[in-house]
Parts: structure tokens; C-alpha cells; sequence
């Protein structure tokens, strides 16, 4: 079982065998016909995962803005890894590098609760010299290791059985039927008390699951906590199991537990349920996650700001049809962060791309739509403010690490572009 680590956007090949060069990787058929399956299933967000096309003639599948991994079918991982890093010379250590993009992964998954971990502490970042599945699911475990600890739950189950004792009532009928020559024996319907319940039997059928793909130290407590689970059978209906899963204030302690079943049994990979794919998937919109990621960091590094996110709350255009119609207001606007303090508003937007403080007389890289939708922002929000600022704020890389000069617009406005520092989860404003 091998793991192969490549970014946002590489491209994938397919080939006679699997092997990564100069970042991209070239699968064998089997592999690359499983990620098309993907690709194609009916799940719609598994569409947005891959472009499909053609490369020199030959078929290629180029990687997009979602991060995490793939579980192949023959035991192979696909690790797909923020974009951060890739600029950086593929020639310099390439196994450090990946180790630190993955740490700046989990940390931002952990920070927006994308993985339902909260036990996950500091110490749990060492867990990124493991693959990336193996780090999930050792989150999973710690969350399996506190169950057991504070008592897996049993309910009374309703049974019947032929046994060499009577319990319970004897089932009267039966009794003749199965034991008119074995009268030492007695058909009975009893009451069990039994840990067999929908829960346990999705948590020991996730703990199998987990101990076939994961590397020696976390198939160990796998087959650990399997041990503590060996009286419950596996579950044979997944679905049903899961919309049996009973909640209240006696099962509170499986709530931390739920949202990890959900995502190795359903959310993220209902095609590992439904039959239609044999590859499983844990995959996250990585501009989604920097925005919140974002936020989250800001309200805490910028106190004297009230910050809101994704307001809609002003449009650019007011429009009128026609004389009877009256004037209505279209294309909302709506910017990622809104700060106001009682001198101003200032409005932000993150966005997942990677500049260049190198290239000025490329403009650094920006994008022109970007230009034009922050004068749109500074026209609608900031009207009636003088002097006012937008912020864009990108991810720092080595080729951005501090903040450009000031763009200034004809009113005075300023476009100030910040990197943000994903491993201290800092705004560099200086």
C-alpha cells in the first residue's frame, strides 16, 4: 500500500504503472479507470473533483480545488495537498515540504471543525508524519478510545433460541414443533440485555474499514478497539443503521462519534454505500475552508473590529424594466468580511490563489475580476466613507510574504493586499 502526494491542480496521467514525476502522477490503467468512475458517479460534487481531458494524447485528469484523499481500490491513498507549497523548487526536500502543507491542513480542517475532532490537541499535529487518511483516522480513534472508556451502550433486545435452559417464555408452538424429540431442549422468547445496537455495529463496521488501509501503528488500535467490539457483529445495512442512530441524554457520549461515521459512511463518500464506486473519497473545498479559516483567525487577531462574514446586505445596480414595473435592485453583493469599528467599515475578500510580490509589471498576479469587485465592494459599502480601504488578503508562499504596495482608485479609496500566514494564522498587515 503506497501514498502518493501531489497538489492542488497536478495533473494525473495514465499509464502502464504508478509513479510520481516532477509532481505529477502517472497512474496505472486500473487506478486511473477507478478516479474516472469517480468522476463520473452520480454524485454531483465528485464531478467538480477532477477536468477531464487529453495531454499530448494522452488522458488526463488535472486535479482541483479540493483537498484530502482518495482511497484507491487496490489499497493505493491519493493525497491531494493545498497548493501553498507547490511553487516551491520540486528539486529542494520534497517529504519536509509535504509534511508541512499537511500540518497546515489539518490545522485549518481542525480550526473551521471540517474534521469532528475535539480532543484533537497540539500534540496531535506529530500525527502528520503519517499519510493523511491515517491522521483521520487516528482522530476517529481517539474519539472510539473515550467511548470505551465511558461504557459502550446495551439496550434489551428482543430474542428467541432454542436453549438446553428455559429463559424468559416459552414459545409454546415452536417448543413442538423443533423439540418433540428433544425435550431437554426449550424454545423460548426472551429480553437480552446486548451492546448489539445500531451504533456499535456502524462503529465496529468503521473500525474494519479503517484496519485494511491505514499503516502498522493505526491498524494496531484498530484492532484494539475491534477487541473491546468483538460481541457486536458488523452492520449489514448502513443506511439504516445510521437513520437509527438514537440520540438523547443517554447516548451523548456517541455524539462526538456520529460525524465521523457520517463521513467515512455517507457524507463525503456515499458511493463506498451505494455500490456505484469502489473508491472512497475525504475531500474538502479548499477556498471554502481559507475563507473560514480566515475569519475565524481575524476575529481574534483583530479585536477592536466587529467582524461579519458573507453579509447581503447592498447591490450594485438598481434596474426598472418598464414604466409600470417599479425599480428593483439586482446583482447582490456579497464580500467574504465585513469590519466595522466606530471610525469605519472596512470589506474584505480572501481568495485561494497565489501572487507574486516579484512581478509588479505583471501586476503580481492578480486577477483584474478581482480589481473590479472590490471597487464594486468600495462603490456600494463604502459610499459615504472618505479615504476608505478594501482588503484582499491571499495565502502566504515564498513568494509572498508581505504586504504589496497600496492600490489606489480615483476617490482616494485603497486596495491594501495582505498575505495571510496559514501557520500562525496571522494577517501580515506590516
Amino acid at each position: 500500500m503506497s501514498t502518493w502526494s501531489v497538489y492542488e491542480f497536478s495533473r494525473i496521467y495514465r499509464d502502464k504503472s504508478t509513479s510520481l514525476i516532477e509532481g505529477n502522477l502517472h497512474l496505472s490503467n486500473k487506478q486511473f479507470e477507478s478516479l474516472k468512475k469517480l468522476m463520473r458517479c452520480n454524485v454531483s460534487a465528485h464531478r467538480q473533483f477532477f477536468n477531464y481531458g487529453y495531454d499530448r494524447d494522452r488522458e488526463v485528469l488535472i486535479c482541483q480545488n479540493y483537498v484530502g484523499v482518495i482511497c484507491l481500490p487496490d489499497g493505493d491513498q491519493l493525497e491531494i495537498l493545498p497548493k501553498i507549497s507547490k511553487t516551491i523548487d520540486y528539486l529542494e526536500d520534497r517529504k519536509a515540504m509535504v509534511k508541512n502543507t499537511r500540518i497546515s491542513l489539518i490545522k485549518m480542517l481542525r480550526a473551521t471543525q471540517q474534521i469532528p475532532s475535539k480532543v484533537a490537541n497540539n500534540a496531535s499535529l506529530n500525527l502528520t508524519e503519517m499519510p493523511l487518511l491515517d491522521v483521520f483516522i487516528q482522530l476517529f480513534l481517539n474519539e472510539v478510545g473515550l467511548l470505551i472508556k465511558r461504557g459502550i451502550a446495551k439496550s434489551y433486545q428482543s430474542k428467541e433460541d432454542n436453549l438446553p435452559y428455559l429463559k424468559g417464555k416459552l414459545q409454546v408452538s415452536k417448543q413442538i414443533k423443533h423439540n418433540l424429540l428433544f425435550k431437554h431442549k426449550h424454545y423460548s422468547a426472551f429480553d437480552d440485555f446486548s451492546p448489539d445496537r445500531p451504533e456499535n455495529r456502524l462503529i465496529r463496521s468503521a473500525l474494519a474499514w479503517s484496519m485494511n488501509r491505514v499503516g502498522p501503528d493505526t491498524k494496531k488500535l484498530c484492532q484494539e478497539y475491534l477487541h473491546h467490539l468483538a460481541d457486536i457483529p458488523p452492520s449489514k445495512h448502513i443506511r439504516e443503521d445510521l437513520k437509527a442512530w438514537q440520540r438523547g441524554p443517554h447516548f451523548r457520549h456517541y455524539e462526538t462519534i456520529r460525524p465521523w461515521i457520517e463521513m467515512i459512511f455517507e457524507k463525503f463518500s456515499p458511493t463506498s454505500v451505494s455500490g456505484t464506486s469502489n473508491v472512497l473519497s475525504l475531500l474538502f473545498p479548499m477556498e471554502r475552508i481559507f475563507e473560514d479559516y480566515v475569519a475565524l483567525r481575524l476575529k481574534s487577531q483583530l479585536s477592536g473590529y466587529t467582524i461579519r462574514t458573507q453579509i447581503r446586505q447592498n447591490y450594485l445596480l438598481t434596474h426598472k424594466a418598464n414604466q409600470e414595473e417599479k425599480e428593483r435592485d439586482i446583482f447582490l453583493l456579497k464580500p467574504d468580511l465585513y469590519l466595522t469599528s466606530q471610525k469605519e467599515i472596512v470589506v474584505a475578500d480572501t481568495k485561494w490563489k497565489l501572487i507574486n510580490e516579484n512581478l509588479p509589471g505583471k501586476k503580481y498576479g492578480i486577477k483584474e475580476s478581482d480589481i473590479y469587485q472590490m471597487l464594486a465592494y468600495n462603490q456600494t459599502y463604502q459610499k459615504d466613507q472618505t479615504g476608505s480601504e478594501v482588503w484582499l488578503i491571499y495565502p502566504k508562499t515564498h513568494l509572498f510574504v508581505k504586504p504589496l504596495p497600496d492600490f489606489r482608485f480615483g476617490n482616494g479609496s485603497v486596495i491594501k493586499v495582505f498575505p495571510f500566514d496559514i501557520a500562525t494564522g496571522e494577517l501580515i498587515l506590516n
